[in-house]
C-alpha cells in the first residue's frame, strides 16, 4: 500500500529538479532535461524555431531574469551575450529564468537640433531623443510615416546629448533626397529602434581591434571607437580604416585625427582608390589590400566592419581567412532599398 501511495505521488509531485520559466505572464515548470524551447511549445506558446539544434538561430529569446547555460549561448556574439540573448532550444536551466521574445522596437517623434553638410553627398543630422541604445547600433527614420530607412548611430550614449547619423544623398531616393535638401532644423521626425548588434562589448580591454569601413560606414564606426575609447577606456591598439572611392568622399578626418592624438593606442587610417584633393592623411590604396598588409593575422583580434554589402561580405570572410574568431566580428552592412 505504502508502495503505491509513494508511485503516486512520484507521478503527480514535480521533480525537485523541475525549474520554471517565465513569459509572456504565465509560469511552465519543465521536465527534467528539458529545453526551454520544448517546454514553452508544450505549454502552448507560440515561439519562432527551425533546426533545433542551435544552428539557425530561429528560436533566439532574450533572458530577463535569472543565469543562462554557456551551450545556450554557444555561436553568439558578444554583443548578443550582452543583451541576454540565448537560444531556447539549447537552454536547459539549472534554476529559474525569467524569458521573452526580442523586445520590439521603441517608436518616438523628436525634433532635428542641427543640420551640417559633411562633403558634397553627406549630410550630418542631430536629433533630440531619449532612446537607449548602444553606439553602433541602428535606428529606422521616417518621413511622413511612410517612407522609412534605416540609419546607424555615430553618437555615445552618456557622451552626446543627442542622436547623430550621417546620410549619403542618393540620387531618386525617397528618403536620403528629401532628408538632404529639405529636412531642417526644428523639424520633426519620426524614430524606430534601436536595433543590430554591431557594438562594443567589455570583454578584454586589451584586446587588439581592426575597425573597417566604407563611406558613411564610418558613422556606426566613430560611435563604436569613442564608445571604447571614453566611456570604457579600451587599453589595446585600435585600427580605424576609413576608406573611400575618392579622397573628397572622406570626411570627420580632423576630428578622427584628433581622437586619435588623444588616446596613443588609436591609429586612423584614411584610404581612397584616387587622391585628388590638397594634401591630407590619406592614402591611395585598395581598402581590402591596405587591410591584408595592415593586419596579416587577425587571430585575437575584435573585428568591427561597417558599409555596403558587398564590401562586408568580402572583408568579413578574409578576415575570417586571416585567423579571426567568427564570433569576434560585428558587421553592419548596407543594404540599399529598392
Amino acid at each position: 500500500m505504502m508502495s503505491s501511495i509513494s508511485s503516486w505521488l512520484t507521478k503527480r509531485l514535480p521533480s525537485k529538479r523541475a525549474k520554471t520559466i517565465e513569459f509572456a505572464g504565465s509560469t511552465t515548470s519543465l521536465q527534467e532535461n528539458e529545453s526551454v524551447l520544448d517546454g514553452l511549445l508544450r505549454a502552448g506558446h507560440q515561439i519562432p524555431y527551425g533546426c533545433r539544434g542551435g544552428s539557425c538561430q530561429s528560436c533566439m529569446m532574450q533572458c530577463t531574469q535569472g543565469d543562462i547555460p554557456a551551450p545556450a549561448q554557444q555561436g553568439l556574439t558578444a554583443a548578443q551575450k550582452e543583451l541576454g540573448y540565448f537560444l531556447a532550444c539549447s537552454c536547459t536551466p539549472q534554476s529559474a529564468m525569467a524569458v521573452a521574445l526580442k523586445p520590439p522596437a521603441e517608436k518616438v517623434i523628436a525634433p532635428i537640433i542641427d543640420k551640417q553638410q559633411l562633403n558634397d553627398d553627406v549630410v550630418q543630422l542631430r536629433v533630440k531623443a531619449e532612446l537607449a541604445y548602444r553606439a553602433g547600433q541602428f535606428v529606422k527614420l521616417f518621413r511622413n510615416g511612410v517612407v522609412s530607412r534605416s540609419y546607424s548611430l555615430a553618437s555615445v550614449a552618456g557622451i552626446d546629448d543627442y542622436l547623430e547619423f550621417h546620410i549619403k544623398r542618393v540620387e531618386g531616393g525617397k528618403f536620403s533626397t528629401w532628408a538632404y535638401d529639405e529636412l531642417a532644423i526644428g523639424d520633426e521626425i519620426a524614430l524606430e529602434g534601436p536595433s543590430g548588434e554591431c557594438f562594443y562589448s567589455v570583454t578584454d580591454p586589451q584586446q587588439p581591434m581592426l575597425l573597417a569601413g566604407l563611406g558613411t560606414g564610418l558613422a556606426p564606426l566613430y560611435g563604436i571607437v569613442r564608445d571604447a575609447l571614453l566611456n570604457h577606456q579600451h587599453q589595446g591598439p585600435i585600427q580605424l580604416v576609413i576608406g573611400a572611392r575618392t579622397s573628397e568622399q572622406l570626411y570627420l578626418l580632423s576630428e578622427l585625427q584628433a581622437l586619435a592624438s588623444s588616446h596613443s593606442n588609436l591609429t586612423v587610417h584614411c584610404i581612397a582608390q584616387h587622391v585628388t584633393a590638397a594634401p591630407r592623411p590619406i592614402e591611395q590604396a585598395n581598402i581590402y589590400e591596405f587591410c591584408q598588409q595592415l593586419v596579416p593575422d587577425c587571430k585575437g583580434y575584435k573585428v568591427f566592419l561597417c558599409g555596403a554589402d558587398s564590401f562586408v561580405k568580402k572583408l568579413k570572410k578574409q578576415c575570417f581567412l586571416a585567423g579571426a574568431n567568427m564570433a569576434d566580428i560585428s558587421a553592419d552592412a548596407f543594404v540599399a532599398n529598392g
